[in-house]
């Protein structure tokens, strides 16, 4: 039986990127995270895996086109994920054009993983909630301000309040205004999120909660309700999408 290639995948976000390979369904490690324009990390990965085909999904910055271009040259297949590729899923969603590629690979993530209604979160930038039914038909969803865009906020557009970072929170309130700024801005998505996810149940007594996304961890602590973290969910669905364009 022949073994299967080996894939890189690319996720493109605000403040940098994620890079993964995979080998059959199984990640590869390290979970590749660069900031910079310096793709000479991935292109390390490639030569040492001898990867065959690349997938890159970018929501904010251009990719690295020299990089992209050398990898051609050399025979490997570089797709990117683009409106001319047609949803991996069933959808209700009426402006598809304007569906997010991470919310579509993070939807996708879960395809043939699991058998049940799904509320998929992705804690970045801002917070993205996309529901998916048992079928595996996408439903809708919504889009939310971040924990560091709403503390942001909350410093540049008052007088008087202090920006604070994201951390640990204890109890349900803070006893001081730092505190007060970071249970609000953390707590609240969480809220949030948990509002939503009970308004869903009565449609989908089978809804499972999903959460991935770099804020991820600084929210897990505070549910009330079970959570299936998948730190790299949205990679995992750019793989499986690549997995249909190639073998």
């Amino acid at each position: 039986m022949r073994e299967p290639a080996p894939h890189l995948v690319i996720d493109i976000g605000n403040s940098g990127l994620k890079a993964a390979c995979f080998l059959g369904d199984e990640l590869r490690p390290p979970v590749l995270r660069l900031a910079g324009d310096d793709w000479s990390a991935l292109d390390e990965r490639v030569t040492n895996l001898g990867v065959r085909n690349i997938l890159y999904a970018t929501v904010a910055n251009v990719p690295n086109q020299r990089w992209l271009e050398k990898w051609k040259a050399a025979g490997i297949g570089v797709f990117a994920l683009d409106r001319s590729q047609p949803l991996p899923f069933a959808s209700d969603y009426t402006t598809p054009d304007t569906l997010g590629q991470d919310r579509i690979a993070a939807l996708a993530g879960t395809l043939g993983h699991m058998h049940t209604a799904r509320l998929v979160v992705d804690a970045g930038s801002c917070v993205t909630l996309d529901l998916m039914d048992r079928h595996d038909r996408y439903l809708g969803g919504n889009i939310s301000p971040g924990v560091t865009m709403r503390l942001t906020a909350m410093h540049e557009r008052t007088a008087r309040l202090p920006l604070v970072q994201g951390g640990g929170i204890a109890g349900a309130v803070g006893r001081s205004t730092e505190q007060a700024l970071r249970h609000g801005g953390q707590l609240g998505v969480v809220y949030e999120i948990e509002g939503l996810y009970r308004r869903l149940l009565d449609a989908h007594p089978d809804l499972q909660l999903v959460l991935t996304g770099g804020d991820a961890p600084l929210l897990l602590s505070a549910f009330s309700l079970p959570v299936l973290h998948r730190p790299h969910l949205v990679l995992s669905g750019l793989h499986q999408i690549l997995s249909t364009y190639v073998s």
